[in-house]
């Protein structure tokens, strides 16, 4: 459906439980499953290629057209990426399009804004609490370029070493062994872009995250109008945060 809605659920607080011999059962209240929505987008990427680009002899491929539709595939798995990540809901009208909620969207119980303040290691298994707090268990994280640096820079957890063989020497730190687990550090294109305000951070339960698509992405040839052959690659999909709770998003940083 457009409107793609799932379910999510909680346990009820934890407790001592102990009963005697011969009890009778009494019953509490139980709490109805909470729905979640997101709407799904159709992502297109459109090409066109005129019959004298298809029967011209050119360097680096057979035929243009197949060319085109090879960079759209890639140009429209970017774009998905990019929703997935910063998209912001949009229901759609007959004028508008629909838009998805993506990760930074729906992310609002560890949602920190730190007023400009620089990364530390500190600060980063703080997150990690939060989440682990909430129930979640955060194996990855998302940063651009400048964190991922920073992160590297970390003195209490990272160990230099040098391969002999190859004299190169290993200076970063892709994973992070926390006391709430072990945790994937990757660098993200979209997590920061051109215009944001400082610098952002993306803490997730992986399995917590999915894809569901309404229309798998696909070839679709559009009739020929003209002395030129058209197509698109297009499909329709949205982002189910199964428990955002689990996630931490950090705004804001230096």
């Amino acid at each position: 459906n457009p409107y793609h809605q799932w379910l999510t659920d909680t346990l009820a607080s934890v407790g001592n439980n102990a009963q005697i011999e011969g009890f009778d059962p009494s019953y509490a209240a139980r709490t109805n499953p909470a729905r979640v929505a997101n709407y799904t987008q159709i992502i297109s990427k459109e090409f066109q290629v005129t019959d004298s680009e298809r029967n011209t002899n050119t360097a680096g491929f057979k035929d243009r057209y197949t060319y085109e539709m090879q960079k759209a595939m890639l140009e429209w798995r970017r774009d998905a990426e990019y929703a997935i990540v910063r998209g912001s809901l949009a229901s759609g009208s007959g004028s508008a399009a629909r838009q998805m909620a993506g990760v930074f969207a729906q992310i609002t119980t560890l949602a920190t804004d730190q007023g400009s303040v620089s990364l530390s290691e500190t600060m980063l298994n703080s997150y990690l609490q939060n989440a682990w707090s909430q129930g979640g268990n955060v194996d990855l994280i998302l940063v651009g370029g400048t964190l991922k640096r920073r992160i590297s820079a970390f003195t209490n957890t990272n160990t230099r070493f040098v391969d002999a063989t190859t004299s190169s020497v290993n200076n970063t730190i892709n994973v992070y062994d926390s006391d709430f687990g072990r945790v994937e550090i990757h660098k993200h294109r979209w997590v920061n872009i051109s215009g944001d305000t400082n610098l952002r951070m993306l803490g997730l339960q992986k399995d917590k995250w999915a894809i569901a698509h309404l229309d798998e992405p696909h070839y679709q040839e559009i009739p020929r109008t003209g002395y030129s052959s058209k197509g698109m690659i297009v499909g329709e999909l949205t982002l189910e945060g199964l428990n955002e709770k689990s996630s931490f998003k950090t705004t804001n940083l230096q």
